[in-house]
């Protein structure tokens, strides 16, 4: 190319883009992860974890969540803790606080 084009240049901010906006998300899921455990043990820790547990099961009945997604997915691309992790979660925070 001769000149600056726009479209080029958006097209090749995309295509940039792409792997550097992946591998933020796998650390803002990360951290977001991390702050969903410490919310719930905020909660658990403050209020009753059974109430929080059965909440959680409630929610995860009407939204028709998958609860044994592969690992590597969790890792990959969920931004909170699977229903089955935050409920072991939570059984060690009451069995600490007791």
């Amino acid at each position: 190319m001769e000149e600056p084009n726009f479209h080029i240049g958006l097209v090749a901010f995309g295509i940039l883009y792409s792997p550097v906006s992946f591998i933020l998300g796998i650390f803002m899921n990360m951290l977001s992860r991390k702050n969903e455990y410490q919310a719930d043990e905020f909660a658990a820790v403050n209020h009753n974890p059974e109430s929080l547990a059965s909440a959680l099961k409630k929610l995860s009945v009407t939204n028709l969540s998958n609860l044994t997604p592969h690992k590597s997915y969790v890792f990959f691309h969920y931004s909170h803790p699977t229903l089955l992790q935050r409920l072991a979660h939570l059984k060690t925070v009451n069995s600490e606080s007791e």
